[in-house]
């Protein structure tokens, strides 16, 4: 301790000899009480470069963020807390410290991730802002040093009330002062636990005895799971070794430093203030219910002669396992609570390995299923896990296809993240594109289901997309994955059907401040919209500049953030994925940042005013925006934009004349496919490679199916002629 004060007033010293550069972390963070009431949180120095000195409270090679714009791909970070006092936490004396510049291109100093907890630091850098979070970034690479070392900040015990209410809305008078702070709760019960990075990484949510809520999140790879690896290069472990808490689990303290996600007053969609655990000594558990696990369901999307297995893995690692249960409804009416329910059945040789066959339902039936367990002390958990005290459980479901999945069926959520129901799987499906990667276009794939509306798009990645045109019918088979909740398909095969389609935007009132509530907008994720006021009237920019690219329209020049609809243009990088042919940006150094733009930036305005904005909804960071795919998306607006030349498909729409109540199905097909008629009639059908060869002939009647063993992925024609000599063409996809 004498050490630590020694160094400290040395830095009295240092401190005084440079005082007009020097801002202590106190005041940089502080707020007066009349601000925070007005929700006026923002740091009176903002944007100014700054010299500060702070504790360090985490090592510098705990942090985990990806970044497309960083050297290395990892933006690491650490916090500090002011040397004051020795380093108490509280009083507006903690500080996130970002190891790069603002803009991210500079390589992370080696000093920054070789920082241990104690060691007191230098930094020159600009003071920032995220998501209502205060941060400093280095200015340059010579921007951090060690100059010396501390006793390592000990946590500060408070109640979570006095961060967030029950709704997890921030209480900014009062918790304020702990953003970036290190802090201990007591006595906390799990409620909610989500999933995410491919199912690879959790956050979870708990509650003290008020009810008052908090996030528990992972920005220090604390909660890595075994089949997580990270991006960062310093971690002290490659992969995850964090066991998932259930829903119900009790802690009798989990500590961390806090965070700021805005919501509430501020504006923002965020978590509230959010607690960031960085050691595994931050999670005392004090009891915990059954842990279901490695739920599987066989096929994922059935066809109507297919029964289903659901298998998962239940265990009690304080107790024995009471009870492991299925409940599943076909009937669209019944809650989940009033399902019929089975007990699961053990798997032959197993202890914990559990079975149920849900039997064959006809095509486009929904299926809805949850499971739980009870262990010998009465704790009981659920799959998919359950809020605590909420009144019904959570379901998985899936729906019958004969023909094939749709985009639907893998966007479509009950779950409260919203995340894809089959994160992780593979799939194959159809759809039309909405956005390619053609020149004068979005620079990035999208397909839709023809006909299709909410839940009906999806963003696609990964190799042999660069072929495709707008309006086109392409068949893709890619694993489904959730980027930081935006749910995409990484493509590993990929081709056209040869048919074209239309998709028509869906109308949406981005002034509705009712649709932003309760993640309103996540039916759009993926979808080609219109924003578009319902009475007709123009949209006008109402928001000119965001920050990291975005703006907003809204019904007058001057509506607020939460009657207004977001645009990004102008930015393509590792976290920003909007056209490069739109004119309109909120600044015209997008010119050349974060992609070189094709056409000549304009920089946003009040004045601006338009009848109309299309593109694809795109959700990222907290937000949800849409993405306009090129100048033509803007409709009636009243500046003059340069023309666009967007590539058109060679495809024409019509290419086969179709019979009367022909079906074939299902379409892609892996092991078979039924040929025929709703009526009795004889019919003959030859199948053909796209090389034209002959691959099969057979006369049939009504219906037949065919056996595809012999026969390889890819495309081929089928060609069939009936009594009367009329003869169709059709397109079937093979999949393995």
């Amino acid at each position: 301790m004498k050490k630590a004060l020694l160094v400290i007033l040395t830095l009295g010293s240092m401190i005084c000899a440079q005082a007009q550069s020097f801002v202590s972390v106190h005041d940089i963070n502080y707020r007066t009480s009349a601000q925070l009431a007005v929700c006026n949180d923002t740091s009176d120095y903002l944007g100014d470069t700054v010299i500060t000195y702070g504790i360090v409270v985490i090592d510098g090679n705990r942090s985990e963020v990806s970044s497309g714009t960083v050297p290395g791909g990892n933006r690491p970070f650490i916090f500090i807390v002011d040397t004051a006092n020795g380093g108490v936490s509280g009083d507006f004396n903690g500080l996130e410290v970002m190891g790069t510049n603002e803009a991210g291109s500079l390589s992370p100093p080696p000093t920054f991730t070789q920082v241990i907890a104690g060691d007191i630091v230098k930094i020159t850098g600009v003071i920032g802002w995220y998501n209502n979070s205060n941060q400093i970034s280095l200015l340059d690479a010579n921007s951090f040093s060690v100059v010396g070392s501390a006793s390592a900040p000990v946590s500060d015990t408070i109640e979570i009330g006095v961060l967030n209410d029950a709704n997890r809305v921030n209480n900014m008078q009062t918790g304020e002062e702990y953003e970036g702070a290190f802090v201990t709760f007591k006595d906390v019960t799990v409620v909610q636990v989500i999933y995410f990075s491919g199912n690879s990484r959790i956050s979870f949510d708990a509650v003290d005895a008020n009810g008052n809520r908090i996030n528990v999140s992972d920005r220090f790879l604390a909660q890595k799971l075994p089949s997580w690896s990270t991006v960062n290069p310093n971690s002290p472990q490659t992969t995850g070794s964090f066991s998932p808490p259930v829903v119900g689990t009790f802690y009798t303290s989990l500590s961390g430093v806090v965070r700021q996600d805005g919501n509430g007053c501020t504006g923002g969609t965020g978590r509230g203030y959010e607690l960031n655990p960085f050691d595994s000594t931050h999670y005392e558990i004090g009891y915990a219910p059954p842990f279901i696990s490695n739920v599987e369901r066989d096929p994922l999307i059935p066809t109507s002669n297919q029964t289903v297995d659901v298998e998962c893995n239940v265990v009690d690692f304080d107790g024995t396992l009471d009870s492991a249960i299925i409940a599943w409804s076909a009937d669209t009416t019944l809650s989940p609570s009033q399902f019929p329910k089975t007990t699961l059945g053990l798997v032959s040789g197993s202890t914990s390995d559990f079975i149920n066959v849900i039997p064959a339902h006809p095509d486009g039936t929904f299926i809805r299923y949850y499971i739980y367990a009870e262990d010998n002390d009465g704790n009981k958990s659920y799959y998919p896990t359950k809020p605590l005290n909420q009144p019904e459980p959570n379901v998985e479901h899936y729906f019958v296809r004969d023909n094939g999945p749709k985009v639907f069926d893998i966007q479509y959520s009950l779950l409260p993240s919203g995340a894809s129901p089959l994160e992780g799987r593979n799939i194959t499906v159809k759809g039309i594109v909405t956005a390619s990667t053609k020149l004068y276009d979005l620079g990035f794939l999208y397909i839709q289901d023809e006909g299709g509306s909410e839940w009906s798009g999806i963003w696609c990645v990964g190799s042999g997309l660069s072929t495709f045109f707008r309006g086109e019918e392409v068949m893709l088979t890619g694993t489904v994955e959730e980027d930081y909740g935006m749910t995409q398909l990484n493509v590993s095969q990929a081709s056209k059907t040869g048919n074209k389609g239309v998709v028509t935007a869906t109308t949406i009132d981005p002034t509705d401040s009712a649709l932003y509530a309760n993640s309103g907008w996540e039916k759009w994720e993926g979808v080609l919209v219109r924003y578009e006021h319902p009475q007709n009237q123009k949209l006008f920019i109402s928001q000119e500049n965001l920050g990291f690219g975005d703006y907003a329209v809204g019904a007058s020049a001057n509506a607020p953030l939460s009657q207004s609809g977001r645009i990004l243009a102008g930015r393509q990088s590792g976290t920003s994925y909007s056209s490069l042919f739109v004119q309109l940006v909120t600044d015209t150094v997008y010119r050349t940042l974060d992609g070189f733009m094709n056409v000549n930036p304009i920089e946003v305005s009040d004045t601006m005013n338009m009848d109309a904005v299309e593109g694809i909804i795109y959700y990222g960071f907290s937000n949800y925006r849409l993405l306009p795919r090129n100048n033509d998306d803007f409709i009636g607006i009243n500046v003059v934009l340069d023309s666009t030349n967007l590539p058109t498909s060679p495809i024409s729409v019509t290419e086969f004349e179709g019979l009367s109540g022909l079906k074939i199905y299902p379409n892609p097909a892996t092991e078979w496919v039924n040929i025929g008629f709703e009526t009795e009639q004889d019919f003959n059908v030859t199948i053909y490679d796209m090389r034209g060869e002959v691959m099969l002939t057979k006369n049939a009647q009504t219906e037949t199916r065919i056996n595809l063993a012999n026969f390889t992925n890819g495309m081929y024609i089928i060609s069939l002629t009936n009594n009367e000599g009329q003869t169709h063409f059709s397109k079937i996809i093979i999949t393995k």
